[in-house]
């Protein structure tokens, strides 16, 4: 029924159009309406776009990515302090560089037990939020032995 009323709205509107046009009128829909076209855009410059784009370092060691900006990659080989208490696969690693969390997701350890003292290789992206100490979200662990 919907579709039914569309069609007949929509040569209601087209039916005045066609039969002005067959009388010998040209004066087109938006010269009878006195309708203004829309301001054209600006266009940006391109170098615009390369300024806004920054590229992102890979981190290599805790130190960098405790200054590191958002979503920076990261590769960090270090062992394994502790668990966190109260956080759900949130581990402390450290590199001799210094300390910083990282969240280690169960489909990434697949089974792999992470006991304090084992030495990892870790890759991720760092995780900065407001107001909070940076985290690597980490997306695959290799043990090292």
């Amino acid at each position: 029924m919907r579709y039914l009323l569309v069609l007949i709205m929509a040569a209601a509107i087209a039916l005045p159009v066609q039969a002005a046009n067959a009388a010998g009128n040209t004066a087109s829909v938006g010269d009878s309406q006195d309708v203004a076209a829309p301001a054209p855009r600006k266009a940006k410059a391109s170098h615009d776009k390369k300024q806004a784009v920054a590229k992102l370092q890979e981190v290599d060691s805790v130190s960098k990515a405790l200054t590191a900006p958002n979503k920076s990659p990261a590769l960090i080989v270090g062992t394994i302090v502790e668990k966190v208490d109260g956080q759900k696969n949130h581990y402390i690693v450290e590199d001799g560089t210094g300390r910083m969390t990282a969240a280690i997701g169960p489909k990434v350890l697949m089974g792999k037990n992470l006991a304090p003292g084992t030495k990892v290789r870790l890759k991720g992206r760092i995780k900065v939020a407001a107001d909070k100490a940076p985290v690597m979200g980490v997306r695959a662990v290799h043990i090292i032995k």
